[in-house]
C-alpha cells in the first residue's frame, strides 16, 4: 500500500475555505507545542487571549488599530498578485508614505491650510508610496528584472531613508536627541472614535478594499489585470499594453500601501520614529495568500493576523515571552497555509498493489 495525489476534477471555494481552516487550526497546534516547550500552559494562554483581545475594551480597540493597517497591506501585495506580480515591498513603500506626510507636515503651515492639510498629506501618501512601487514596476517592465528582489531591496533602502531623516534635520530638538520628530498639528491628526485609539483610518482602508474590490471584479481594467496576469500572450493578442499594466499596477499597489503608512502616522504615532513599522509589509504578504487574492477575503484574513499580533503582546505582558513568538506564529502559519494547497487542487489517494 501506498499513499499517492490524484488530481481534483474540480475545485470549489467551500473546499479551499476548509483547507484554509485546517491550515490554521494545525498552525494553532503547532503553537500550542511551542508554548508547551517554554513552560507556558497552552490552554492557559488560548484562553487568556480570548478573554482579553475579545472580551475587553482595550483588546478590541488594539485588534481595530492593528487591522486597519494589515488590511491595507493585504491589498496592496493581492492587487498585485491579481497579476501574478510580486509585490514584496509595501514595506518600503509604507516608510515611503510617511517620508511624504511627515514632510507636509514639517513644511506646510497648519495655520495656512488648516483641516485641508490632512488631504494633503494623504495625497502625498498616495505619491510617496507609488512612485516608490513603480520603481520594480519599471524595472520589471522595460528590463524584465525580476520584481521580487528589487521590490524587497528597495524595502531597506526606503528603512534607511527614514532613519537618515530621523538622525538629521527631522529630530526634534527637544527630544533628547531621540530619533523621533517634533508632533504634528492637531489639524494633520485622523480623529478617533471617541475616547477610543481606533482611528478614521479604519473607515479609509474598509473603503479601499471595497474600491479594490469593485476594480478588480467589475471593471475592464480590473479584466485586464487578471487575463495578462493569466495569459500574458492571449491579453496582447487582446491589445492589452502588458509593459504599460505591469507599472500601473505597481503605482497602484504602491500607492496602497502608503496609505497604510499615512493612516499610522496620522492616527496612532502623530509623529515619524523609527520602527514605526512592525513588518506590516511583509505580514501582508501571508495576509493577501490566506485570502488567496481576493479582496474582500482579505477581511477575514487581516482581522485573523490581528488577532496573532494581539495575542502575542499579551503573551508577552503575561508571560515574559520574546517578540519572536510573533514572528514563529506568523511563520508557523505561512508555512502550513502554504503547505495545504496542495489539498486544494489535488486529493490523498490509498493505492493498494
Amino acid at each position: 500500500m501506498r499513499f499517492f495525489f490524484e488530481k481534483r476534477t474540480d475545485t470549489t471555494p467551500l473546499g479551499h475555505t476548509t483547507t484554509i481552516i485546517g491550515a490554521v487550526v494545525l498552525a494553532l497546534v503547532f503553537g500550542a507545542g511551542f508554548l508547551a516547550t517554554v513552560g507556558v500552559d497552552p490552554l492557559e494562554a488560548y484562553t487568556l487571549v480570548v478573554e482579553e483581545v475579545f472580551l475587553s475594551s482595550y483588546g478590541w480597540q488594539d485588534l481595530l488599530v492593528k487591522f486597519t493597517p494589515l488590511l491595507f497591506m493585504g491589498c496592496a501585495v493581492a492587487l498585485a498578485a491579481q497579476m501574478r506580480l510580486w509585490n514584496i515591498g509595501a514595506e518600503g513603500q509604507f516608510h515611503m508614505g510617511t517620508v511624504f506626510v511627515t514632510w507636509g507636515s514639517l513644511h506646510l503651515n497648519p495655520d495656512t491650510w488648516g483641516w485641508s492639510l490632512l488631504l494633503v498629506m494623504g495625497l502625498l501618501a498616495i505619491a510617496g508610496g507609488g512612485l516608490w512601487g513603480s520603481i520594480p514596476g519599471v524595472l520589471k517592465a522595460r528590463f524584465g528584472v525580476n520584481e521580487i528582489i528589487t521590490s524587497l531591496l528597495l524595502n531597506y533602502v526606503a528603512v534607511a531613508w527614514v532613519d537618515q531623516h530621523l538622525f538629521g534635520s527631522w529630530r526634534d530638538p527637544a527630544s533628547n536627541n531621540f530619533p523621533i520628530t517634533r508632533e504634528f498639528a492637531d489639524v494633520a491628526r485622523l480623529p478617533s472614535f471617541g475616547n477610543t485609539s481606533v482611528h478614521f483610518g479604519l473607515i479609509l482602508a474598509l473603503v479601499v478594499a471595497v474600491v479594490v474590490a469593485w476594480v478588480l471584479l467589475k471593471t475592464k481594467l480590473g479584466f485586464q489585470i487578471q487575463l495578462t496576469g493569466d495569459n500574458p500572450d492571449a491579453a496582447g493578442y487582446a491589445g492589452v499594453n502588458g509593459r504599460l499594466l505591469i507599472i500601473l499596477v505597481f503605482a497602484f499597489s504602491g500607492a496602497i500601501a502608503g496609505l497604510a503608512g499615512f493612516s499610522e502616522v496620522t492616527g496612532i504615532h502623530y509623529r515619524l520614529q523609527q520602527n514605526i513599522s512592525i513588518g506590516y509589509g511583509y505580514t501582508g504578504i501571508i495576509v493577501a495568500w490566506l485570502a488567496r487574492n481576493h479582496p474582500l477575503g482579505i477581511l477575514l484574513s487581516a482581522l485573523f493576523m490581528a488577532v496573532i499580533f494581539v495575542s502575542a503582546e499579551m503573551l508577552q505582558i503575561e508571560y515574559g515571552l520574546p517578540i519572536a513568538m510573533v514572528y514563529l506564529y506568523q511563520g508557523v502559519i505561512l508555512f502550513t497555509v502554504l503547505g495545504s494547497e496542495i489539498f486544494t487542487e489535488y486529493k490523498l489517494r490509498l493505492r493498494t498493489a
